[in-house]
C-alpha cells in the first residue's frame, strides 16, 4: 500500500471513530438540571438556628467553580457559644464535586482524625434518614468538625449504580459527572461538638428547607 493510501485510510478510520464518539455522546446525553429555586431563599432561621451572611474571598469563590453558592454563619440559643459555618456550592456542570474536604483541607495543613470521623443518619420529614459524613480535622491545637454530603442531579440509574461501587463512590470521582451537582459543608469547632449532636440538630433543620430548592431528579452521597 502506498504512503498516500495509508494516510487516507488512517484519516478515514479517525473520522469514523470521531463520528461514532459524537453519536454515542449524543445518545447518552444527560441533562444538567438547574436548582428549582435560588439558594438565596434558604431561610435565615432554621428551626432554632439564626444565621447571617458571611463574606467570601473572591479568590475562593473562583476556585470553588460555583455557579451559585451560599455562605452563612448560624447560631442557636439552645447551644450557646456554638457557631456553625454553612457553605453550599452548586455547579451546573458538577465541577464543584472535585472540591471535597479530604482534597482541599490537607493542602491547607489540616490532618484527618480518622477515629473521630464517622457516618451519621439525619432524620428527614419524609420519615427516612439521610446519611452524612462527620469529619474531624486537626491543625496544631485546633480541632474542626465538618458535616459533609452532596447531590448529583440528572444522572441515570446506570450512572448511579456505577457511582455506588467502592472504587467510584467518592466525591473526587464526581469530576466525571455529566449532570449538575451541589455540595453541603457545615463547619464547627470539634471541641464544642465532640459527639456531633449539634451538627445533627442543624442538619435536620437544614434538610427540610433545602427540599424546595433541590431538583427532584437527584441522588445523595456522603463519602468524601
Amino acid at each position: 500500500m502506498s504512503p498516500m493510501r495509508r494516510i487516507l485510510l488512517c484519516g478515514l478510520i479517525l473520522t469514523c471513530g470521531l463520528a461514532a464518539q459524537a453519536s454515542l455522546e449524543s445518545y447518552t446525553k444527560i441533562e444538567r438540571p438547574p436548582l428549582r429555586r435560588s439558594l438565596a431563599i434558604l431561610p435565615y432561621q432554621l428551626g432554632g438556628w439564626v444565621g447571617h451572611d458571611k463574606v467570601v474571598d473572591p479568590a475562593i469563590v473562583k476556585e470553588s467553580q460555583a455557579t451559585e453558592y451560599l455562605s452563612r454563619v448560624y447560631e442557636s440559643p439552645e447551644y450557646p457559644g456554638r457557631r456553625l459555618d454553612l457553605w453550599i456550592n452548586y455547579s451546573d456542570r458538577g465541577d464543584n464535586l472535585r472540591h471535597s474536604p479530604v482534597i482541599c483541607l490537607p493542602g491547607a495543613g489540616w490532618t484527618l482524625i480518622e477515629s473521630a470521623s464517622h457516618e451519621m443518619a439525619i432524620p428527614c420529614d419524609s420519615g427516612k434518614s439521610l446519611p452524612i459524613m462527620r469529619l474531624a480535622y486537626s491543625q496544631r491545637d485546633l480541632v474542626m468538625g465538618i458535616g459533609f454530603w452532596y447531590y448529583i442531579f440528572g444522572e441515570g440509574k446506570l450512572e448511579q449504580y456505577v457511582r455506588g461501587l467502592p472504587i467510584t463512590s467518592r466525591s473526587s470521582h464526581g469530576r466525571t459527572t455529566r449532570g449538575s451537582g451541589l455540595t453541603v459543608e457545615v463547619f464547627c469547632s470539634g471541641e464544642s461538638d465532640p459527639d456531633g449532636r449539634v451538627l445533627k440538630s442543624f442538619a435536620a433543620a437544614l434538610l427540610a428547607e433545602l427540599e424546595p430548592i433541590l431538583p427532584e431528579d437527584r441522588a445523595e452521597y456522603f463519602i468524601p
